[in-house]
């Protein structure tokens, strides 16, 4: 059964089904934090693939009430979309006046006004086979153990905060952290199954856009020196090896001047951390990525991922497209999570 949510969220669920069949990947509710403090949400984030070199980000601001502000609307909306480096902004509003949509025109800001709003509002069974964002929360909290047990609501909260930065190698490190976080709970928590194969698709469907998005970037290089950036950047972030190397000798010269035998520990704790380094596995997913055939599809399992997650009728991924089980089998074969015990494991119910 599909449960009432406010009005508000209603509307912004619509326009979520709306862009979705147009295309794109639609993430609703991004938390925009600076500087430790929570600023706002960003109603709906929109990401497309509209050929192998360009990528758009686009945030939707929704304002679904009687007296919208809606030139305020705009100006914030436009705001935001610099602090959080999208390329387009739209306002959605309830507000009918031509004024507002020839404004949003002046500062390249597209209007859907009240006029469209009401017609998408008419449309009926949006969340006949997905869940809403409140759905998907409340699927979560079941597990009451969960805020303890690793913060498993924060845990996708945070990864849907990394949206609102420049998605870099940093956030893809910290979306694959965490989809590694939620493999292991579904091997320990049979008892939770559904809901953290759910948080494990959400976690792993944004680590996916990710990767397509940076591969725009590695688009011209060939395949060995694709595997090189993606390799480096798995296991170094987005410092890559040098700026790592350079903040380790910073750290540790502090050491080798300050502490008894400080050399000796300075050699010590450099060999350390680069034998650590060396011994990530990120060559298994670099190579993997770097695959022709991979980027191009990786967008669309981005899409399969989130409504395996998302969806009321809720399956697994046994018989998801061969990309969607290729891909997790890489993931696991890097984290050193034996397949067969995972299948077992996601089959047992």
């Amino acid at each position: 059964m599909v449960k009432k949510i406010p009005k508000g969220f209603e509307m912004e669920e619509q326009l979520r089904n709306y862009f979705m069949q147009s295309g794109y990947f639609v993430v609703r509710g991004v938390p925009f934090v600076y500087e430790g403090f929570d600023v706002t949400d960003i109603d709906l984030w929109l990401y497309s693939r509209e050929s192998s070199l360009t990528r758009n980000i686009t945030i939707v601001d929704v304002k679904n009430k009687k007296t919208p502000q809606a030139i305020e609307r705009i100006f914030w909306a436009k705001g935001l979309a610099k602090a959080v480096s999208a390329n387009n902004v739209i306002v959605a509003t309830t507000d009918k006046r031509k004024e507002v949509k020839d404004f949003g025109l002046d500062l390249d800001v597209l209007v859907l006004d009240g006029v469209f709003l009401s017609k998408l509002s008419k449309s009926e069974g949006f969340l006949k086979n997905r869940f809403s964002d409140e759905e998907f929360e409340e699927e979560i909290e079941k597990y009451s153990l969960g805020k303890l047990d690793g913060d498993w609501k924060g845990q996708i909260s945070k990864c849907k905060s990394l949206l609102a930065n420049e998605i870099s190698f940093d956030s893809c490190n910290q979306w694959l952290e965490v989809s590694r976080f939620f493999a292991e709970q579904i091997l320990t928590k049979p008892s939770q199954l559904d809901v953290a194969l759910r948080c494990f698709y959400y976690s792993l469907s944004l680590f996916s856009i990710g990767v397509d998005y940076i591969l725009k970037e590695l688009s011209f290089l060939d395949h060995d020196e694709r595997v090189g950036k993606l390799v480096e950047g798995f296991t170094y972030g987005s410092k890559g090896q040098e700026g790592v190397t350079k903040m380790l000798s910073l750290s540790l010269s502090l050491v080798e001047q300050f502490a008894a035998e400080g050399k000796s520990i300075s050699s010590q704790v450099r060999s350390k951390v680069m034998a650590d380094f060396d011994s990530l596995p990120t060559n298994i997913i670099g190579e993997y990525f770097a695959k022709a055939d991979v980027g191009k599809t990786i967008f669309s399992t981005a899409k399969e991922l989130e409504f395996l997650a998302m969806s009321r009728d809720f399956r697994n991924h046994s018989e998801s497209s061969l990309e969607l089980r290729a891909t997790i089998g890489c993931l696991l074969d890097c984290w050193e999570i034996n397949r067969k015990e995972f299948s077992l494991s996601i089959n047992a119910s």
